[in-house]
């Protein structure tokens, strides 16, 4: 098995361990949802991008600042990002188990935040707590 990119496995699992711990945090404490899913996004593309998965962390962390600079709008922003980060995962994971599972997730979750946004924190903490425990289990297979 090949080791991470630059030799810093620990920053691809760095990655699972925040989208857990921050799912668990949006679920507890909807009120701040806008600052947890920019703080989630912005921590997360970092530690993808210093991973070298360079195309999901950049565009996590893009839109974790644009949460953050238009905070009104998250639902559609959030809708947004999960359906791009789908297809970004679909198209580099190769359809593999792990991607393929993810990226349908992902691009679900997406579409139902568009139709029933009001179920946003909900959703949002679910997929980050279970895209974490499978990043967790399978970050090496995935890019």
């Amino acid at each position: 098995m090949l080791g991470l990119n630059f030799g810093l496995p620990v920053f691809g699992q760095l990655t699972g361990i925040i989208a857990i711990i921050f799912g668990i945090l949006i679920l507890a404490f909807p009120r701040i949802l806008n600052y947890l899913i920019g703080a989630a996004l912005v921590l997360g593309g970092i530690s993808s991008i210093v991973a070298g998965v360079l195309l999901p962390g950049i565009l996590s962390l893009v839109f974790g600042i644009i949460i953050f600079i238009f905070p009104r709008i998250l639902n559609y922003l959030v809708a947004i990002y999960f359906i791009l980060m789908a297809l970004t995962i679909l198209f580099t994971g190769g359809f593999s188990g792990v991607a393929l599972i993810t990226g349908i997730i992902l691009f679900i979750i997406g579409i139902i935040i568009f139709v029933t946004p009001q179920i946003i924190n909900v959703l949002v903490g679910i997929a980050l707590i279970i895209i974490g425990i499978l990043t967790l289990n399978n970050f090496n297979h995935w890019f």
